[in-house]
């Protein structure tokens, strides 16, 4: 009997620990907010804005603009005074056309995240 009890407790304590959330998971940087935003359409943006859910290890994250025709779009230097978990550049003037933002960001934690903010630029 007291070892049922013994099996009993281990399995519910076994199931309890795979029930509790895992650190790890919840450190990836995961994009929360951009600007301009995911699928938007609309004048030729000033500024690229991407505010991600943890700190970032800015000098170990970069990101590409692709232009109509997948034609790489020189960013500037990204600006300064942004939070942590913010990367943000000035925009060149951009002309009407399918734009893709291609972002590859690092978490303090270490971790290495990367995805796409798609956007269009309306003709005048």
């Amino acid at each position: 009997m007291r070892t049922r009890r013994l099996a009993v407790a281990a399995i519910l304590g076994i199931i309890w620990a795979c029930s509790l959330p895992l650190p790890a998971a919840q450190a990836h940087a995961v994009i929360l907010e951009s600007a301009p935003a995911q699928g938007s359409s609309g004048p030729a943006p000033r500024r690229l804005m991407l505010r991600f859910n943890s700190r970032l290890e800015r000098a170990l994250c970069s990101v590409q603009l692709l232009g109509p025709h997948q034609r790489s779009i020189a960013l500037l230097r990204p600006e300064p005074d942004t939070p942590p978990d913010t990367l943000a550049y000035p925009l060149p003037p951009l002309g009407a056309g399918a734009y893709q933002a291609r972002w590859k960001v690092m978490a303090a934690d270490g971790h290495v995240t990367e995805g796409t903010v798609a956007f269009t630029v309306a003709g005048s």
